[in-house]
């Protein structure tokens, strides 16, 4: 890609907390059988990609890989009946399966969270017309090292809806279900130890809640930040304001905290909790008269220590990017549509890295058809585009380091968009954004490579013709700091493909 795309001068570093435990410790999908191996190199890029064997899968199957532990690779296998853990070596070869003994009374995963010798089963089941949410942890071989017991939800005549959510280092985890639409209740498990921080029920009326329920993230310390939207209309704009309820270890009650908003209309934020400076940062679309429509973007800082603490950034989108992205209507209009937050990074000054993507999608019946009959008597059709995307370097003062528009055109029918998008691969000295070129059987794959000046190069990185190959970047999963693992499903049958760089 040539320069001509890149703008400014500055450099950045990305927040790179705890990266090799991170790295270590990260999830993704897999079964492996035999490999073939492909060398592809550049003048500025050689990587190595090494593809396996086809796998059959059903449909009621998870997967996940929890990480790389010494020389191998760990994988765990569910569905209703079992949950099962593979050992696979630096050839991508199995080693050794075996079944992980659970409470078999109608069992319920909620989640597997990777640590870094070691890795947490949270599940619950029904005993005698209670619901128990139980923890077993492992070590590398499988092997069960502790069990525990959190909570009993009694006479339940329903099986709880738990969800979980886990901080940035994987030592705590909320565990959640909304009851009778009347309150929340949540409790914080210490993933160290094996035993509850805190248990909290929060009050909410149950309509507002759901349309205006925005996210919950749980720190590294244990602290709990459930962020509601209220009043995101044109027509409110004035009470438009974030609820903000914080809750934590050392706390007597949750503290409810009212950010105001007013004169902002936003199509999306996006919440991340920044361990090093102890704040909620949030960043987000700012909406024209049209929801669809975007003039720019923003961010803000919700400090822990002072609590009226609140700074709003705004940025419209320069002229360049408007036209680059957009055409004549969008610089006219001053906003582009159907742009999404892709990810938000943080960098150790206290800035930000946003990646901005453009996707939508079409509903449409095509005539003709004798199945899946929509209203209009035709099937049913969803086309999916994801395109361009944009990547701007801000510092905590506003300043704009750097941006860039990165091309790119993707376009598939009733996948839900599986095989689009992209997968942003972090290093010390770099970001790769990777992405298949086109969503079809014989496809390129090809990268941007950013350095921390904001420097683009794009690269071809393999081609998938005669591999049998359809790669799902959007659940990429990175193992090593130049090391990345992707999952290929094609007709039922899984392919995983590694590049190493």
């Amino acid at each position: 890609m040539s320069k001509n795309n890149h703008f400014g001068e500055k450099q950045l570093s990305i927040f790179m907390r705890n990266f090799n435990q991170h790295i270590s410790n990260l999830l993704s999908t897999s079964l492996i059988s035999s490999v073939a191996v492909l060398w592809i190199a550049s003048p500025i890029l050689a990587q190595r990609v090494t593809v396996s064997e086809g796998i059959s899968l059903r449909k009621d199957d998870y997967y996940q890989i929890l990480g790389r532990y010494d020389n191998q690779y760990l994988i765990t296998t569910d569905n209703e009946y079992s949950l099962e853990l593979s050992a696979l070596d630096q050839k991508m070869r199995v080693l050794w399966t075996k079944e992980l003994e659970l409470d078999k009374r109608r069992t319920q995963m909620i989640g597997i969270i990777p640590q870094v010798q070691s890795f947490v089963v949270l599940y619950q089941f029904h005993r005698k017309g209670d619901y128990i949410l139980k923890a077993h942890r492992y070590d590398s071989n499988g092997l069960l090292v502790d069990s525990v017991s959190l909570s009993t939800y009694q006479q339940s005549f329903y099986t709880p809806d738990s969800r979980m959510e886990i901080s940035e280092d994987k030592t705590k985890a909320l565990v959640y279900q909304i009851e009778k639409q009347a309150w929340v209740d949540i409790q914080c498990i210490d993933l160290t130890n094996l035993s509850n921080l805190w248990t909290a029920r929060v009050a909410i009326d149950a309509f507002a809640f759901f349309k205006e329920f925005r996210t919950l993230i749980v720190d590294n310390q244990g602290g709990m930040h459930l962020v509601m939207e209220k009043d995101n209309r044109r027509s409110r704009m004035d009470d438009h304001s974030l609820e903000l309820i914080e809750y934590g270890p050392g706390m007597v009650s949750p503290i409810t905290r009212q950010i105001s908003l007013r004169d902002l209309l936003s199509r999306q934020i996006h919440f991340t909790y920044d361990n090093r400076h102890k704040r909620l940062t949030g960043v987000g679309l700012e909406a024209d008269v049209n929801r669809s429509r975007s003039n720019g973007y923003f961010y803000f800082y919700i400090s822990e220590k002072e609590l009226d603490s609140f700074k709003l950034i705004k940025q419209p989108f320069p002229d360049i990017v408007l036209a680059r992205m957009g055409d004549e209507a969008a610089v006219n209009a001053k906003g582009l549509e159907d742009l999404d937050i892709l990810k938000v990074m943080l960098r150790e000054d206290g800035g930000v890295v946003i990646l901005i993507e453009e996707s939508r999608k079409y509903e449409r019946n095509t005539a003709g058809q004798n199945f899946q009959y929509g209203p209009g008597g035709g099937r049913f059709t969803v086309d999916y585009y994801y395109e361009d995307l944009y990547i701007t370097s801000m510092g905590e003062d506003a300043s704009l380091d750097w941006h860039a528009v990165l091309p790119k055109k993707q376009y598939s029918q009733d996948d839900d968009g599986l095989f689009s998008s992209c997968y942003v691969m972090t290093a010390p000295d770099q970001l790769r954004l990777i992405y298949n070129d086109e969503i079809a059987y014989e496809n390129t794959v090809s990268a941007y490579q950013i350095d921390w000046q904001g420097e683009v190069v794009r690269n071809s990185l393999l081609s998938t013709d005669y591999q049998k190959l359809k790669i799902i970047f959007r659940e990429a999963i990175q193992t090593g700091i130049y090391e990345l693992l992707v999952p290929s499903e094609r007709s039922n049958k899984l392919k995983i493909v590694r590049i190493e760089f």
